[in-house]
């Protein structure tokens, strides 16, 4: 190279040189204040010209930084290139607190993109240099291993890493932080019937001052989920507390779940219009399982049987997807001590070819085996459930042969004489069961019309004045004495009480009032305490009637 040729190309360099370091102050400046004002970092880093980005460090560095801003002013990133070349150059380069926070947003990406399996796998990298470089960081991978947790229907789990994400954050002194893990524990609190741990922190939450108005909102839709699905549910409250919510900024902070659940507590106080509004407009961009469960349930609500077995059916169909999410799950877990099992390796320098054939063969060998037993239970499962109808069918069965006992009341020989016909058909049904051999298709033919009937019978006992005129006719007015006398029982209650009254155990009272064996021993207990604390007269007949 000639002097002509250097003196053209040295201006050149020496303005690179000079846009370098202007650019790398810069990006070292919006690391400082990134955390705290989000929207302004972002604003600077989508203004730099990336002609100026000259060298990988620089190119990782302002990536790293750009998808920090964009997860932080809550824009869901799907493309992961931002991440990957974060990760490429300080995978090599370090800092290790960099390759940390990279991998994360690797996961994040693979996360918002649905690939489950492989985000678990970043997080477990991700959480292994957290935990020594940059604990913020390991709060964050266990926030968002929750997440994943949550969505495969791992509510253990989910709950164990939020307990541990709020341990760091608490260690950390980092107060937002730790006000976000509680918004998600209570959550998950909820999913685990934890009811009296999620309200006390959610009551912690609805009352700080310190609270920004998002989480704010956010504890104050939990409380609603909280008060529509703990056992003693209060749905008005749930319902005032949604639609709080739903004025928020038109909805925003509603998820579809929400609307779901606030459909159903509006059904649940009779306030139909309203919740047919929200399914006739949520069932035009929600057809999840979770939606046919709740359309099934507020169809019932309605008394529109035949909507509801359909809604039913197709829960039922969309169930069978969670096999998928449960062996996703499974792989996930494995490759997930597999990579862990590598990185202790390395540590030691240990690593060796045969070792890592070991490690590859025998998480291969547990994948199938925990495949199998996995898709083993999913399909057990699945069968207890279908039969759980065709065991009460055999037990209306036994009642049939059993009607000319003397071991029947007089009011439970006249119901069963009432409804006879139908249970006949359910008995038929039964031994075309048997018969079937355990053939699948004859299986849930079955299956359906002993679940249409059994609805049909229920439907008929709580809406017909006539099983009440019977009680009353054979126990001497005792239903109209409790209505009386009791009026502010609900109607389940007056329900419940018809049936004790008829003699059948809590296993049959279940399948009438469509719930567990103890719910209906805790309503039994919930409405002998409000006989026995109230000023009726007869207080000492209904005691022993449902004794």
């Amino acid at each position: 190279m000639n002097m002509k040729h250097l003196l053209y190309i040295l201006p050149v360099i020496i303005l690179t040189s000079c846009t370098a370091i202007d650019v790398r102050k810069t990006l070292n400046d919006v690391e400082t204040y990134i955390a705290e004002r989000p929207d302004s970092a972002l604003s600077v880093l989508e203004s730099i010209d990336t002609t100026s980005l000259t060298t990988k460090g620089l190119r990782a560095h302002h990536a790293l930084l750009h998808a920090m801003a964009l997860d932080k002013n809550y824009i869901d990133v799907t493309d992961d290139s931002l991440a990957l070349t974060a990760v490429n150059y300080f995978q090599k380069r370090g800092p290790k607190k960099n390759y940390a926070r990279s991998l994360y947003y690797l996961a994040l990406s693979y996360y918002y993109n649905e690939q489950y399996d492989k985000s678990i796998i970043e997080l477990s990298k991700a959480e292994t240099l957290a935990e020594k470089y940059d604990s913020l960081y390991l709060g964050f991978s266990k926030v968002l291993q929750a997440d994943i947790h949550s969505i495969n229907h791992d509510e253990q789990a989910e709950l164990e890493a939020l307990i541990q994400a709020l341990n760091v954050y608490y260690q950390l002194n980092e107060e937002y932080y730790i006000n976000v893990a509680k918004n998600r524990l209570a959550a998950s609190y909820i999913n685990n019937e934890k009811y009296d741990e999620a309200r006390m922190l959610l009551d912690e939450l609805i009352e700080s001052h310190e609270l920004n108005k998002r989480m704010k909102i956010k504890a104050i839709g939990d409380y609603a989920f909280l008060m529509a699905t703990r056992p003693d549910a209060n749905y008005s409250i749930a319902s005032e507390c949604y639609e709080k919510v739903a004025s928020e900024e038109g909805g925003k902070y509603m998820s579809a779940q929400d609307y779901w659940v606030w459909a159903y507590a509006l059904s649940e106080i009779g306030d139909f219009d309203r919740s047919r509004k929200i399914v006739d407009a949520m069932k035009q961009i929600d057809s999840s399982g979770t939606a046919y469960h709740f359309m099934y349930m507020i169809a019932k609500n309605e008394g529109d049987t035949e909507k509801a077995l359909d809604y039913l059916e197709q829960f039922c169909d969309r169930n069978n997807d969670e096999v998928v999410q449960i062996l996703k799950q499974s792989i996930s877990d494995i490759q997930k001590d597999f990579y862990q099992s590598q990185y202790e390796i390395a540590d030691f320098k240990a690593a060796n070819r045969l070792l890592v054939m070991i490690c590859i063969i025998t998480a291969a060998i547990l994948l199938i085996a925990i495949s199998a037993i996995l898709l083993i239970r999913y399909r057990r499962k699945k069968e207890q459930e279908k039969e759980q109808y065709i065991r009460y069918a055999e037990e209306v069965n036994r009642q049939l042969r059993d009607f000319k006992l003397n071991t029947y009341s007089l009011s439970q020989k006249k119901y069963i004489s009432i409804y006879k016909s139908k249970y006949e058909t359910l008995g038929t049904l039964f031994d075309q069961y048997i018969q079937s051999g355990g053939r699948i298709d004859s299986e849930r033919i079955v299956y359906k019309k002993v679940v249409s009937l059994i609805d049909e019978l229920r439907g008929e006992i709580e809406n017909s004045e006539g099983f009440e005129a019977m009680l009353d006719a054979d126990l001497d007015g005792i239903m109209t004495k409790l209505h009386t006398e009791l009026p502010d029982l609900k109607k389940k209650d007056f329900s419940l009480f018809g049936y004790l009254a008829l003699g059948f155990d809590a296993t049959i009272i279940s399948h009438f009032m469509d719930c567990t064996v103890n719910t209906i021993y805790i309503r039994k207990s919930r409405l002998k305490k409000a006989i026995e604390e109230s000023d009726a007269d007869h207080k000492q007949l209904f005691m022993e009637v449902i004794s």
